[in-house]
């Protein structure tokens, strides 16, 4: 496979950075071999390969996930752009690490497209997540000990996907749990302390710690735009312990929310769409950033310019999907897309 390896320290950040659709990150290898030399070559490539299959989990929805692709030689050749070395470690006759494989992101669309596999590449706005822990013993929300939080820190990195989620750290000096849950607007103020614009309260309540039997209930509330934030149901979980109960939830709730996301913004190139639409700037660096914005939009086909002034322009959009889904990608470039008397109006949400 054509690849270039280089060492990089491995991610230990909690907080959301931005999203590469087409980078996968934290895959463990391990494989033996008569030496660790000819073990390394067998561990990559079979970790390349499970990249891959992460990849197109990533990108595409849950219902084909028995039409994906598979990963053999060819493919590969085809679609792997190179890969980074996070960690390894090695014995005699073995080879253990962690890769990061970047994929070439044309390549990649080609295959989904020639598989006629609808896709979302669309990364959504970073998310503030606030992990609140309840049990008999009390509620544990800003505390260094929060099991809960625990369990969101140790997530695998290569359960990252579209939606961007960063874990609010612990504090000293946080809003108690009852201003927090008693007031929308103490909730949008602590997104919007840390540069958020959706915030998302995960309540974990510990119904039944039964050694072998634990049942932990986990109910969710969301301030901010992001409308496919706000139909993520009531989840329970169980399990044998409880440090394995809630790394289980958490992976499984950070499913949800990326399965919502992608059936909002997914790409179905059987359904395409096009728009007029007026175009209000104040000056050149704002019509620069919508013009920026739309060619970032994998959803966007063509833009052309019908007419410009220096205050406005009139464009025509030809997009893949609904206009729904066309609002929804281009929010996540801080552009508005609504209807005003009948006319679509687009402007920059930036000054």
């Amino acid at each position: 496979m054509d690849a270039h390896a280089q060492t990089t320290p491995p991610n230990t950040a909690a907080t959301a950075r931005p999203v590469d659709p087409f980078n996968v990150s934290g895959i463990a290898v391990d494989a033996s071999a008569d030496s660790a030399a000819s073990a390394r070559p067998l561990a990559l490539a079979e970790g390349q390969r499970r990249a891959f299959t992460t990849l197109l989990r990533r990108l595409t929805l849950p219902d084909d996930a028995g039409r994906l692709p598979r990963p053999n030689e060819a493919v590969l050749n085809e679609v792997v752009g190179g890969f980074g070395i996070d960690e390894e470690r090695a014995s005699a006759t073995r080879y253990i690490g962690k890769i990061s494989v970047q994929f070439r992101a044309d390549a990649v669309r080609r295959l989904l497209q020639d598989s006629k596999l609808p896709y979302s590449e669309t990364p959504s706005r970073p998310v503030l997540l606030v992990p609140l822990w309840q049990s008999v013993a009390g509620p544990k929300l800003w505390e260094a000990d929060n099991p809960w939080r625990e369990a969101w820190l140790k997530r695998p990195d290569a359960e990252g996907g579209l939606v961007p989620l960063s874990i609010a750290p612990a504090m000293a000096n946080g809003p108690s749990v009852e201003r927090l849950l008693g007031s929308p607007e103490e909730l949008r103020a602590l997104a919007r302390r840390g540069g958020f614009e959706d915030v998302l309260v995960l309540a974990a309540t510990l119904q039944q710690a039964d050694p072998g039997n634990i049942r932990i209930d986990i109910q969710m509330q969301h301030q901010g735009e992001a409308a496919f934030l706000d139909r993520i149901e009531t989840f329970t979980a169980t399990g044998g312990t409880q440090e394995e109960t809630l790394l289980t939830a958490a992976i499984e709730i950070a499913r949800r929310i990326e399965t919502r996301w992608k059936y909002a913004t997914v790409i179905d190139l059987e359904k395409q769409g096009q728009l007029s639409v007026a175009a209000g700037f104040a000056g050149l660096a704002e019509w620069n950033r919508l013009r920026s914005a739309l060619a970032a939009v994998p959803i966007v086909r063509k833009v052309e310019v019908l007419q410009v002034s220096h205050r406005d322009a009139q464009i025509l959009l030809d997009f893949y999907g609904e206009t729904e889904q066309l609002s929804t990608a281009l929010a996540q470039r801080d552009v508005s897309l609504t209807l005003r008397d009948g006319f679509w109006v687009m402007r920059s949400r930036k000054p």
